[in-house]
């Protein structure tokens, strides 16, 4: 993976080389998140589709530019920022925090602004936005594990959205959503029941 950055940081204005332990590191990460989903994917075919620009890539940015966030490393988080938007077409805040089995889906037009607590097995789709209401503070969304958001559906404000939650293709979701919740068009909420 460190010759694939190197390869990838040429594409960048005055590239600044990283760690191969914080490469690593998040390609270990991203193996996690593809395996949550996708539990039969060898660690091979996952970097086959990093490589090649398939969805794990944009995972495999992230991963790497939160772990620069998280030890300091300020000068370096740009690059990869420009990359992600660049490459992926979407933008993430490397300050969120999002749990091990992220998976992003066609991740064109996709937006997640700063400051959210994301559980695990969260699954977005292209053309989605988490976001705040107002710019320059405030806290971000609380995200519960195992929700997925469709295509061009959007989370706005500082709200709390609930475990196992739903969220279909073009839908704005501006309050709270409880636990095990389908929120289809027009922002109609559904209860269902999960099968475990």
């Amino acid at each position: 993976m460190e010759d694939f950055v190197q390869f990838l940081l040429k594409k960048v204005y005055n590239p600044k080389s990283i760690r191969n332990e914080y490469i690593l590191e998040a390609f270990e990460l991203t193996i996690k998140d593809v395996n949550h989903h996708f539990p039969n994917l060898s660690k091979e075919e996952i970097k086959n589709s990093i490589t090649n620009n398939s969805n794990e890539l944009a995972l495999f940015l992230f991963r790497l530019g939160s772990i620069l966030h998280q030890n300091n490393e300020e000068n370096l988080k740009p690059q990869i920022h420009w990359l992600l938007k660049e490459l992926c077409s979407c933008e993430i805040y490397f300050n969120n925090q999002i749990g091990e089995g992220f998976y992003i889906v066609h991740g064109e037009g996709t937006v997640i602004g700063s400051r959210n607590t994301i559980g695990k097995g969260f699954k977005i789709h292209h053309g989605c936005t988490i976001g705040h209401k107002r710019n320059g503070g405030g806290n971000g969304n609380v995200i519960g594990d195992n929700v997925t958001m469709y295509c061009n559906s959007s989370i706005i404000g500082e709200l709390i959205i609930g475990d196992n939650a739903v969220i279909g293709a073009h839908v704005m979701i501006t309050q709270n959503i409880a636990d095990n919740s389908l929120i289809t068009q027009a922002g109609e909420l559904l209860a269902r029941q999960i099968q475990l």
